[in-house]
């Protein structure tokens, strides 16, 4: 009997998940797909019209973690032929910002959907994945999809660095914890695509929050540059289709990541800018170039 191989993916609702969603289900892989906003949106219904099970997934609700793999897993049981493959941790929130700007509750959400919402995925998942990783009949795996920003700390980005960063982390140690039983754990990078995602569509009102809740010397030190951030920044965040990014070399080194047979611990996609700038910057070079350097590559408005 051929095994068709199941692919369970967060964060569907716009830019990578949808991408790598849509690819997975044309690669032939039976995929479900997390849909934060429900199954109603046009970002779901173009999904079905590719074979995908879009399902509501709320990765910070523990219940709705489970009722999500309840459903993968009985899609496993009614279809014998099917296997269970690969976990894909994509959904990911990130508001830019100097750390004393930022909300207690920005702060708290940005931890509690990229890091441990990838972990109640695990917690989920994993006695599934390991079994089957134990019966030898095939080779799932976990992919963490985490950030540049989890390798190289980028000021304006610290909340979401540090979620990353943890993600990378935590990723490097489940794979160790699960490599004598067959699991492989891998690490995504995705590089940039903030032009093709709705990731920076909540940038306006957050950075409006951000200001609202300093008080005034804050508001007094910080206004202005907090101000003029969040006009750049909030230009990213719209007209952005949920379909709108095609990036084939993103969208390819996942799929690579999804199907080698033995896949490495981390795929990672570097645009020739990507790959300038943050290679100079691993260099033992003075703080100051450094922090000129970083100050280039950002090109964040002083005021």
């Amino acid at each position: 009997m051929s095994l068709k191989r199941v692919v369970a993916i967060t964060g569907c609702d716009s830019g990578l998940g949808w991408a790598i969603a849509a690819r997975s289900a044309r690669e032939g892989l039976i995929t479900v797909a997390g849909m934060y906003k429900g199954t109603e949106t046009k970002a779901a219904q173009a999904l079905m019209k590719l074979k995908v099970h879009p399902f509501a997934l709320d990765v910070t609700d523990t219940k709705s973690v489970t009722v999500f793999r309840d459903y993968v897993m009985s899609l496993l049981a009614e279809n014998p032929n099917y296997n269970l493959h690969a976990i894909v941790n994509n959904a990911g929130v990130m508001t830019v910002g100097d750390y004393e700007w930022q909300t207690p509750k920005n702060i708290e959400n940005t931890i509690n959907v990229n890091l441990l919402g990838a972990m109640r995925v695990v917690t989920a998942f994993l006695p599934d994945l390991r079994r089957i990783a134990l019966d030898k009949q095939s080779n799932p795996r976990i992919i963490n999809v985490a950030s540049h920003c989890g390798l190289h700390p980028l000021p304006g980005f610290g909340v979401y660095s540090a979620s990353k960063a943890g993600l990378l982390a935590w990723t490097r140690s489940l794979r160790f914890e699960h490599r004598l039983y067959g699991l492989n754990v891998v690490a995504f990078i995705p590089g940039g695509f903030i032009g093709s995602s709705n990731i920076m569509a909540n940038q306006t009102s957050q950075g409006n929050a951000m200001l609202e809740q300093l008080n005034e010397e804050q508001k007094l030190f910080y206004g202005k540059r907090i101000e003029a951030l969040t006009n750049y920044l909030g230009a990213a965040g719209q007209n952005t289709n949920f379909d709108s990014l095609n990036d084939e070399k993103i969208i390819e080194t996942f799929i690579k990541a999804l199907i080698d047979e033995v896949p490495k611990d981390l795929y990672i996609v570097e645009s020739w800018r990507y790959m300038f700038y943050y290679n100079l910057l691993k260099l033992p070079l003075p703080e100051a170039f450094h922090h000129w350097l970083i100050k280039q590559f950002l090109s964040f408005p002083e005021k």
